[in-house]
């Protein structure tokens, strides 16, 4: 017979599945979209590009990525800085920062990203228009990623690996290195290992108890 606990851990794990999967469904449409969306002129030529499929110059290169560049209070300007470290006309570029960041942050990261050129005339920029709120630590983390992957891949240009930072990051190597190492490698190869096993949070729920 299924213990109280286990019977517990299969309840919770499967309503946080559900629940993520609902938000995934019908979030996304919302996030590209806020009332700046159309005043901001990179954003609009992204979305025009979008319908090319491929889209930019991803055609002329081997591998493309989709990166997510998480941001929050305090972070536009290292925001802005790390997607110009990592920009490539091939790449596709979501930027999220946090809700609680103030209006004027939210415009100033704005007026950075739209005050490169190169952005808009490649059209594979966009910031989220209405962005999460972010505990960190917690499962709104998660559920901003997969939001942005769902957003990305509604855009329906060629991407073949997702990579998700923080503003606090910075690349080593170029992007040109980085297409010509993944372009030896399966398509399907994956960096990511997840398990719905909930078993270490129980143990270490009892060891705490047990003190």
């Amino acid at each position: 017979m299924r213990s109280p606990v286990g019977r517990r851990e299969v309840v919770v794990s499967g309503v946080f599945t559900a629940l993520l999967v609902l938000s995934i469904l019908s979030l996304p449409s919302l996030l590209l979209t806020g009332p700046a969306y159309k005043s901001w002129p990179f954003l609009a030529a992204a979305r025009d590009d979008s319908t090319t499929g491929s889209g930019g110059g991803a055609g002329y290169y081997p591998v493309s990525f989709a990166y997510l560049i998480s941001a929050s209070t305090g972070d536009a300007a290292r925001a802005a800085r790390l997607l110009a470290a990592l920009y490539h006309p091939a790449n596709c570029y979501l930027l999220h920062l946090d809700r609680e960041a103030p209006a004027e942050e939210h415009r100033r990261l704005a007026e950075l990203v739209s005050g490169q050129p190169v952005y808009a005339r490649a059209g594979n920029v966009w910031i989220v228009g209405r962005p999460n709120l972010v505990t960190y630590r917690g499962p709104t983390m998660l559920s901003t990623t997969l939001h942005a992957v769902a957003m990305l891949l509604r855009l329906g240009r060629r991407w073949d690996w997702f990579v998700n930072l923080s503003a606090s990051d910075y690349p080593l190597v170029t992007q040109d290195d980085l297409m010509d190492v993944f372009s030896r490698l399966p398509r399907d190869l994956n960096f990511i290992q997840h398990t719905s096993h909930l078993g270490w949070k129980i143990s270490a729920e009892r060891r705490g108890r047990g003190r």
